[in-house]
């Protein structure tokens, strides 16, 4: 008995009788495409993204540094609450610029600081209990996480704004304990809401520029070297490797990436444009 002949596969799962499921011909290949709208990018590019972590690296390490120097009574707490107050000012002045309900912002504003010095005392008594090192080392984890989840204007799934914000207030709640008095505190959590509230959006609104990049690193190194030479020294290697190495690493690997496309990928239903001018009334 001479075999039925079958007839020629095609792209459509109802006409393909006899053949199995999974089953392509030669052709399934053709239609494959690589690297459909694939953007080049050049080293300003690569070295202005890596400075948006840097950027934020820079917030917490200003944020830590602000805290030895109440920790430590280094300035009066007069002179630190009127730099954070100045730059906070500054900072939410540029947030509602064009914006209208400006008298919404100042209450907004004024609880903030009623509600944050009436919970001061509380936030000071929260984790007195935990030891020192238990602290230091939940902060530098709260402060990693925030940096990791922090979004730095890439659409991806790690990205978690509210994580990131989160994890930041708690290793400064964590931090207050350690502060000598409730007003230590509060001050504390003035820099808290202007390091990691009101200076992100700012540097958001400026969308990056060298000038920004190299003022913020300058502050931070200085900052820095007044407390520590060897932690100075350590934050320019970091600063290097995220702003240097790592953009030459990336331009180095970006070439080999490999995007295909084929009959595999899901469908996307295009509905057809409507012609108005057959709906028009002679």
């Amino acid at each position: 008995m001479s075999k039925t002949k079958r007839k020629p596969w095609r792209k459509n799962l109802y006409e393909n009788e006899g053949y199995p499921d999974n089953y392509t011909d030669k052709s399934f290949l053709d239609e494959m495409k690589k690297n459909i709208n694939m953007h080049q990018v050049t080293v300003r590019e690569a070295i202005l993204g890596a400075g948006l972590v840097t950027q934020e690296f820079c917030l917490v390490v200003l944020f830590v540094v602000a805290f030895l120097y109440l920790h430590n009574g280094w300035l009066p707490l007069e002179l630190i609450l009127a730099q954070t107050g100045l730059v906070s000012l500054f900072c939410y002045a540029i947030c509602i610029y064009n914006q209208s309900g400006r008298l919404r912002h100042v209450r907004t504003v004024l609880v903030f600081f009623i509600f944050g010095y009436v919970l001061s005392p509380v936030l000071k008594t929260l984790t007195e209990s935990i030891s020192t090192d238990t602290i230091y080392a939940t902060t530098v984890f709260m402060m990693t996480v925030h940096l990791i989840f922090f979004d730095y204007g890439v659409k991806v799934l790690i990205v978690s704004s509210s994580l990131s914000l989160n994890s930041a207030n708690f290793g400064a709640i964590c931090l207050a304990s350690r502060l000598p008095s409730s007003f230590h505190v509060f001050i504390l959590l003035s820099i808290t809401v202007e390091c990691f509230v009101m200076l992100p959006l700012v540097l958001a609104k400026v969308e990056g520029s060298f000038v920004t990049l190299f003022i913020l690193v300058f502050l931070t190194l200085y900052s820095l070297w007044t407390v520590s030479l060897t932690m100075t020294i350590l934050f320019v290697l970091v600063v290097l490797f995220i702003n240097v190495l790592c953009p030459i690493w990336f331009i180095r690997w970006y070439r080999y990436k490999e995007n295909i496309y084929g009959p595999w990928d899901e469908a996307v239903v295009s509905l057809p444009v409507p012609n108005n001018s057959n709906n028009s009334v002679s």
